[in-house]
């Protein structure tokens, strides 16, 4: 392949990326990130190889040095060593589904980086690029109007826009992104046409920027573009027509700043569904959020290993370690702190996050030093508004793929505009590359080697990480439609690759279906249990200090019968994440199962005792108390719940059933039936507790009743009825 065809095709791989965010996956597992991440990942493995044999002939394309190439390599380097210490080095590298980072992704974005910023040094076309991206975000914001007229769909379920990203706070820094890039081409441009298309697409992403009612994206969008005025007033002389723009744009700022303080608490703001969501900012908002108690967990972990930390996705340890049982009213598991520097605190620990701020650090040394007639100060001015807006925004969110993608294209876009900088051990390394690529009998065979390098990469990256996700989805697709696949089908998801764990979580749980199905063959049943044992005895051996996988396979095992096996998974998961009532609530059922009552009554007191306005630690403690005939003590602590609560929790009913309580069953169903009068399952309950009570004449007159409210019933009530008439329970 000659050079100019290399150069093409890096080029248009490089030009192709804007458009991964339109990439939605419907036939794969979390298609809103794995479609993006698989493509992004086979693009750049195409170019990398590319540009490795164009750098073989080519010095030119070579990169050079600056303190960001250094940073990201020190970057590299530190979570590297830190993920191959993790509690899970394979999770740390490969990632999974619903992430699709790790270790493999930060190394497609450093190769992304190296070509873009190599490339493009030699042929200048970020206008370019970053017109292309700018239209890119034109049709998203298109997408968006069609989500806000109704057209299509919202991917949330909610009034807040996501585009095809999925997720509103995904797209709002997107078009944060956008909105500065749209700028900074506003200020490069001549041509009046250009100024008012770049203005409009602008307005567009703005709009649905608003849309997204993403409060850290916008708050960090008007941060920006007041650091980006404020930056201007300085750097501009006195009288001149950008500093009059500057300070007019800083008191329209802070007038915008100062009205909406002052009229937050109007009916207009508190009516207005995006409004209101900033007016609602305060410290007793914070303290309903997840991040109020994700973040000091995040500190305490940080605190154990404060050196390399956790290693990448290794967050979930640390929630379960350092669980505040004050959290139950968030979601039950947390892989992310839910800001950019903490994560990579506890990622890196200390090495990680000052490598990752070293980063942000040459990205802002750069952008002051880069010669004014590559990068002049007004588009200083907005880039570094950009990089302040996406720095405030990661306080509060994570990165994902495709702001990773905008952000490792403004680091090349600086590195690139970056004087090359003197460095001993880069020289050396250069002139040691130099010397291989410069022998002319080697480049074949290091192209050839190359060429090899890609087909590999590229299949155990994506072909087999994406059979395992299709395979996945197939046996999640069977269970949806109420079928059953054979031995085989449930078996190719559970095969070693990234999905491993997450196919065991939801292969587990569909086979705990089955076996509670009488239309299964029990054959198949044991052949399932044996699969998914066997997969959890591996998963557990790689990753022993799992407590959410440990709970998994306990349930599992109650499912089918084991509770001993299950109380001894419970008690190490409870070692593990000691406050974390999920468990302990599944502990005290298998103990009552297993007939271990007294210790079941212990366990459900911990539990309830570390939270006692937790309304399920209370019905826990209840039931187990209950369970153990402290009646009087037990009605005491039920006493305290909502009565609907009682009534119409089934497994209140499953313990009086147990402890043959048939009348207060009873009472319970007529309550249900008051309050749900239309429902004829709370007769069908009324109607098996008269017959377990013996009171048979009751049970026919309920039959009765319900044939009066449901003729389609009567062929099958009379049935029954005929049956308890003849002595017989039906």
């Amino acid at each position: 392949m000659s050079n100019n065809y290399l150069k093409y095709t890096i080029l248009f791989g490089i030009f192709t990326i804007p458009f991964i965010p339109f990439v939605v996956a419907s036939s794969s597992f979390f298609p809103f990130i794995t479609g993006k991440a698989f493509v992004f990942r086979l693009i750049i493995e195409i170019i990398f190889a590319c540009y490795l044999i164009l750098v073989l002939r080519d010095k030119s394309y070579r990169p050079h040095f600056s303190w960001i190439i250094g940073s990201l390599i020190l970057f590299l380097a530190v979570i590297g060593l830190a993920d191959i210490f993790s509690e899970n080095p394979f999770k740390s590298f490969w990632s999974n589904f619903e992430r699709m980072e790790g270790y493999i992704t930060l190394l497609h974005l450093v190769a992304y980086f190296v070509v873009l910023s190599s490339v493009f040094k030699i042929h200048n076309l970020w206008n370019r690029l970053l017109a292309t991206s700018v239209g890119a975000s034109a049709i998203m914001a298109f997408y968006g109007f069609l989500q806000l007229t109704g057209k299509i769909t919202i991917n949330q379920g909610s009034t807040r826009v996501d585009g095809t990203l999925g997720n509103a706070g995904y797209l709002a820094i997107y078009m944060v992104f956008h909105i500065f890039f749209a700028t900074f081409l506003f200020t490069r441009s001549k041509s009046n046409w250009q100024k008012i298309l770049l203005g409009i697409v602008a307005l567009m992403d703005l709009i649905v920027l608003y849309f997204t009612a993403t409060r850290g994206a916008i708050l960090g969008l008007i941060g920006g573009i007041l650091v980006t005025f404020i930056y201007l007033l300085f750097k501009s002389q006195k009288g001149d027509r950008i500093r009059k723009i500057a300070i007019a744009g800083t008191i329209t700022v802070l007038i915008f700043i100062g009205l909406f303080a002052s009229i937050r608490n109007t009916t207009f703001v508190k009516e207005n569904s995006v409004l209101s969501r900033f007016a609602s900012l305060s410290l007793s908002e914070i303290k309903t959020q997840g991040r109020y108690y994700v973040w000091p967990m995040a500190i305490k972990g940080f605190i154990e290993k404060p050196i390399l930390g956790w290693g990448q996705e290794s967050f979930n340890f640390v929630f379960n370690k350092y669980y505040d049982p004050e959290a139950y009213k968030q979601e039950p598991w947390f892989d992310r702190a839910h800001s950019t520097p903490l994560d990579w605190l506890v990622a890196g620990g200390t090495l990680g996050l000052l490598s990752y701020l070293g980063l942000l650090f040459f990205l802002f040394y750069y952008l002051f030093k880069a010669d004014e007639n590559i990068i002049d100060k007004k588009g200083k001015a907005v880039i570094l508004g950009l990089a302040t807006a996406y720095v405030f925004n990661n306080l509060f969110v994570f990165d994902q793929i495709s702001s990773y993608i905008l952000f490792f294209t403004i680091l090349a876009l600086i590195h690139s505009s970056a004087s090359s900088v003197g460095n001993h051990f880069w020289n050396k390394i250069s002139e040691g590359a130099g010397k291989l690529f410069d022998n002319e009998k080697a480049k074949p065979i290091i192209e050839a080697v190359v060429l090899i390098l890609l087909v590999a990469v590229s299949y155990f990256v994506i072909y087999k990480p994406y059979g395992q996700n299709k395979d996945l989805l197939y046996v999640l697709k069977l269970n949806s439609e109420g079928k059953v696949g054979t031995i085989e089908e449930y078996q190719k998801p559970l095969s070693s690759g990234m999905g491993f764990s997450e196919s065991l979580e939801h292969v587990s749980q569909i086979v705990i279906g089955l076996s509670a199905s009488p239309s299964v063959n029990p054959e198949l049943k044991q052949e399932l249990f044996a699969v998914v044992e066997q997969a959890f005895e591996k998963h557990l051996a790689r990753v022993p200090n799992d407590a959410r996988y440990r709970l998994f396979y306990a349930i599992f095992l109650s499912r089918y019968g084991w509770y001993g096996r299950a109380v001894e998974q419970l008690e190490i998961a409870r070692e593990l994440s000691p406050k974390k009532q999920q468990i302990y609530f599944e502990l005290v059922n298998n103990l009552i199962l297993d007939n271990q009552i007294s210790k079941a009554v212990e366990i459900a007191k911990e539990a309830y005792e570390s939270d006692t306005s937790y309304e399920e630690a209370k019905f826990i403690y209840g039931l187990a108390l209950a369970a153990s005939g402290s009646f009087d003590l037990a009605n005491q602590i039920l006493g305290e719940m909502p009565e609907r609560k009682l009534i119409f929790d089934d497994r209140y009913i499953s313990l009086l059933l147990n402890l043959g309580q048939y009348s207060e069953i009873i009472e319970i169903a007529k309550k249900r039936i008051e309050l749900e009068p239309s429902n004829l399952q709370h007769y069908i309950t009324l109607t098996a507790t008269y017959l377990e009570a013996g009171r048979r004449e009751e049970a026919i007159q309920t039959l009765e009743h319900i044939i009066a409210l449901d003729p389609n019933f009567k062929e099958q009530g009379e049935y029954y009825i005929n049956e308890i008439r003849a002595g017989r329970n039906p």
